[in-house]
Order: structure tokens, then C-alpha cells, then sequence
């Protein structure tokens, strides 16, 4: 386990260091505060509340359907095709450990990844709220809190689809290229094929909203976790599958 830690926090390290994470981490944290300051402007204008208490859930349906997403490509691409292409990856392999250990250090890496721009934003979205006079209630936070802590999982969901599919690239450009495609399909699915909308881990981008939803029955909220947690499961499982047998 001492072995794996190291090897995580050796992932997390590698990826502080990148300035493309540097630049995603910043612009996460200061376009709230952009957007929270523009609309404060605009308020005489527009006549609404600018800063509302659904401010930090509005923000997380357009990072969870377009910048996360971004964001997944874009570690992933570093953490697999790329290290593939410049050879970085056998590194991993001269330290004592596994296979198993090296690829799950990088999804969990990833994962944490994921989970830092989510608190980033929840907090950054808060504190707009405090400066703005529309700071929340305690049950108005527990249900922030419960749909971020959804929309961790299903974005943890769908990065494991692209790690999976990560594995057949040597070139992160090529990767990132169809990642983007890929997915912009998939959104786009639904619209001609419904039955898409069940079985596309990229149609639960949202999924926090159903958390959320005081009308959402339990049995609907339990099938949905149930199919993202097995879809994240099972591609970790097929990724790791073809990440073993990889010649580097």
C-alpha cells in the first residue's frame, strides 16, 4: 500500500508541474468570480438577481457538460498516450510495483484531479454568494454539497470510458483529437437515438440535478448509481486489461 501511496502522490506531483493543469485549476477558480462580477455589472440592466443561490449549482451544469470533460481529456492524454509516446512510461515500471498499481495510481491521480476543480469551483461559487448577499442556508449548502458530490462520481464515470479508450493511442494529439469528437457525439446522440440517453456514461453529465430534484424518485436515483458505478468499473477493468498487456 506504501508502494502504491508513492506512486500516487508521485502522479499528483507530475501533474501540479504541468502548466496546462496550472492554467485549467486558475481559469476554473477565476471564471465564477468573472462571470459573478459581470452579472453584478449587468444587474441594473438586466433586473435580475445577479448572484442567485442556485449560482454554484448553474456553474456546475456548464463545467460538468464542457470544461471537466476538457479537463479529462487532457490528463489523460499526459498520463497515457503521452507518456507512451516518449517513453516516460517504463519508468513507472522499473519501480517496485505492479502494473496494477502503476495504472491505478494514474486513474487516481486523475480522479483527485477531478475532485480539486470541484472544490475549487464549489468554493469560489460560495464565496461569490457571501459577497453578493445571497449566501445559502444550511439545507440550500447540504444540497450544493450532494450534487457536487454526484457530479464527482459521474465524472469519475466517464473519465474511466476515456482511460479505457486511451489505451489505443501512442499519440496524446490523436487521442485529444478524437476524445473531443468522440464525445461531442455522444452528447449529441440522444437527440437522434433516445434510447442513447441510458446507456452513454456522457448523457449523466448532469446526473447531480436528479440529486437534487425534490420530486426524483429513490428507485431512479438508486438505478442510475448503480449503472454509473458499474460502467466506471468495468472500464477500469478493460483499460487496466489492454494497460497490462501493453508493450512500452
Amino acid at each position: 500500500m506504501s508502494r502504491w501511496k508513492a506512486g500516487w502522490i508521485n502522479e499528483l506531483s507530475l501533474l501540479v508541474h504541468r502548466k496546462k493543469i496550472i492554467v485549467f485549476f486558475a481559469f476554473s477558480l477565476l471564471l465564477p468570480v468573472l462571470l459573478a462580477v459581470s452579472l453584478h455589472a449587468l444587474q441594473p440592466v438586466l433586473g435580475l438577481v445577479a448572484v442567485s443561490q442556485s449560482f454554484p449549482i448553474q456553474m456546475l451544469s456548464i463545467y460538468t457538460s464542457a470544461w471537466i470533460p476538457l479537463f479529462i481529456f487532457t490528463v489523460t492524454a499526459d498520463l497515457f498516450p503521452n507518456e507512451a509516446a516518449s517513453r516516460t512510461l517504463k519508468l513507472a515500471f522499473l519501480r517496485p510495483n505492479t502494473r496494477f498499481k502503476v495504472f491505478f495510481a494514474k486513474v487516481a491521480a486523475l480522479a483527485a484531479g477531478i475532485g480539486a476543480l470541484l472544490v475549487l469551483l464549489g468554493a469560489a461559487t460560495l464565496v461569490c454568494n457571501v459577497f453578493a448577499g445571497t449566501a445559502l442556508s444550511f439545507a440550500e449548502g447540504m444540497s450544493v454539497f450532494k450534487a457536487y458530490t454526484a457530479a464527482f462520481v459521474s465524472m469519475v464515470a466517464l473519465s474511466a470510458v476515456f482511460v479505457f479508450i486511451s489505451q489505443w493511442f501512442k499519440s496524446a494529439t490523436g487521442f485529444m483529437v478524437f476524445a473531443i469528437v468522440l464525445y461531442a457525439a455522444l452528447k449529441i446522440s440522444p437527440f437522434l437515438l433516445g434510447a442513447m440517453s441510458t446507456f452513454s456514461p456522457a448523457s449523466y453529465t448532469d446526473w447531480h440535478m436528479l440529486w437534487i430534484h425534490p420530486t426524483v424518485a429513490a428507485g431512479k436515483l438508486w438505478s442510475t448509481s448503480l449503472y454509473l458505478l458499474s460502467s466506471g468499473v468495468l472500464f477500469f477493468a478493460l483499460g487496466y486489461f489492454i494497460f497490462d498487456r501493453k508493450e512500452v
